[in-house]
């Protein structure tokens, strides 16, 4: 019999081949949720062979509903009827092993829940995991363009970029590095945009039509030259950071509690990325750059970022110190939006939120005011 606990690594077989694109049909999740979730769903399996030809009609009272709004994966709500018992499965979209760190995931996963900080994954298999289902509700649209709750984001998020055990985090990620006297955290930021940018220009011949001559792509490398500069000048905090803040990704189940899901390209990273990065948020997979918060709701965010004791001189810091993150996380969506295009087969205008997204980083005002300042390029 196969039972899971609190956070178990169960390894099963889809076809035996990583890349394939996985689409389950409701019986097959249905009897994953048996096999690998029988505990937390409080399903009956006594007498039953786990490993053996199981029917998903006998196990009639498991709905399954699909949740709408991830770009990435695709999610399912299953519930036991007879308990009133969730679990939530997903399914990893197609080929996202390539630009997304599945052990590193995991790690810092784990390290989260055992922190309090993220719902616990119960079973992971070949395309998927099957995870803990978190009561409480998404915040809206609505609620994301009204800044209802973004000073519960805020204060979530500052908690996130502060939480105990960092150090030990990054020496599980960083096995080769020493652990012997101070540690320095290394950027995952550039790592990964050379690693979306070089897998583009493997793909050059599919994408040139998609940019459709919006810019050049062979040039945007010096683009990205300079804006790795400009960050680095910004001398931004290296944190554990989420990486993915938009509103589908925050879950309010208390009058003043929000919890943050998916953490599949949380890393170590600059914090200025994080909070330039949501900020861009709330312009959506349409790219409605009129939604981006004004500087004074910025500035309120950052306040509450910092917590009470903040001055204004340091929420105008904090907010000169996010300037050049927000070309940066253009560019890394921006990136990852054209390798969408050419893996993904969810029903989103991929072309349009890549081709937005990097053509807005490439004609930021920000460049002039960059520019302006002593600052050496190094173009090695």
């Amino acid at each position: 019999m196969i039972r899971t606990s609190d956070v178990v690594d169960i390894i099963t077989n889809i076809d035996g081949v990583r890349d394939v694109e996985v689409h389950l049909t409701h019986d097959e999740i249905v009897i994953y949720c048996v096999r690998l979730a029988n505990v937390q769903l409080g399903i009956d399996v006594s007498g039953l062979d786990l490993k053996g030809e199981l029917k998903a009609s006998d196990f009639d009272y498991l709905v399954v509903d699909e949740i709408i709004g991830g770009l990435t994966n695709l999610l399912h709500k299953v519930t036991n009827t007879r308990n009133g018992n969730h679990v939530a499965v997903r399914i990893f979209g197609h080929k996202t092993d390539e630009f997304i760190d599945r052990s590193r995931e995991r790690i810092i996963q784990n390290h989260l829940c055992l922190q309090g900080f993220a719902k616990h994954v119960y079973a992971h298999f070949e395309g998927g995991q099957i995870e803990e289902w978190l009561p409480g509700e998404a915040v809206s649209d609505a609620d994301f363009h009204s800044y209802k709750y973004s000073h519960l984001i805020a204060r979530q998020l500052h908690r996130l970029h502060t939480l105990p055990g960092q150090r030990e985090l990054y020496l599980q990620l960083h096995p080769h590095v020493s652990a012997d006297g101070e540690v320095k955290f290394e950027s995952a930021l550039w790592p990964s945009v050379w690693k979306f940018y070089d897998l583009c220009m493997a793909n050059i011949g599919q994408l040139e039509p998609i940019i459709s001559g919006k810019f050049s792509l062979t040039e945007l490398k010096e683009h990205i030259k300079r804006m790795q500069t400009y960050c680095d000048s910004a001398r931004s905090p290296v944190v554990l950071c989420h990486c993915d803040l938009l509103n589908a990704n925050v879950i309010i189940n208390g009058p003043e509690e929000a919890t943050f899901l998916d953490f599949e390209y949380a890393c170590f990273m600059e914090r200025g990325f994080d909070i330039a990065n949501h900020f861009i948020e709330h312009c959506g997979i349409e790219c409605n750059w009129e939604d981006i918060p004004d500087e004074v709701e910025q500035r309120r965010f950052l306040a509450h970022y910092l917590g009470d004791t903040a001055t204004d001189s340091d929420v105008d810091m904090l907010y000169m110190e996010i300037q050049p993150f927000f070309i940066a996380a253009n560019v890394y969506w921006g990136l990852w939006g054209f390798l969408q295009c050419i893996y993904s087969s969810h029903d989103v205008d991929y072309p349009h939120y890549a081709r937005s997204r990097v053509t807005c980083a490439i004609h930021d005002d920000r460049w002039k005011l960059f520019d302006c300042r002593d600052v050496s390029i190094d173009n090695a």
